[in-house]
């Protein structure tokens, strides 16, 4: 399985810089931030500065189509954790019932008499 130091090592003139290529590029920089300099002062060094241009337009289309997948995910989230939270206050509002049935049950009549 290829690493991060050998993917970086292979880029040269003759990389295919392609999408899966943008997405090693990414994937790598999420956990090492001194990653895409690394990339780009390679990619500039081998006279390739127009895949820094391609890299960075399919960054951007990744994240606005992400960004439509979580939204959408959110959106679902709010209404599960909006019907959980219904259901949790009608379950409360149950056992709120139970317990003043169950205290008026045990009530005499001369606790009844008092309480009025």
């Amino acid at each position: 399985m290829p690493d991060k130091q050998s993917f970086y090592q292979e880029i040269n003139e003759i990389t295919v810089f392609n999408e899966e290529f943008f997405k090693k590029v990414y994937a790598y920089s999420v956990c090492d931030e001194l990653f895409i300099p690394a990339v780009v002062a390679k990619l500039i060094g081998i006279g390739r500065k127009d895949v820094i241009e391609d890299y960075n337009k399919w960054l951007a289309k990744w994240k606005a189509e992400d960004d439509k997948v979580i939204k959408k995910v959110a959106r679902w989230y709010i209404k599960e954790c909006d019907r959980e939270f219904e259901k949790f206050q009608k379950e409360q509002q149950g056992k709120a019932v139970e317990k003043w049935k169950e205290s008026l049950q045990n009530l005499t009549s001369e606790d009844l008499i008092r309480m009025l």
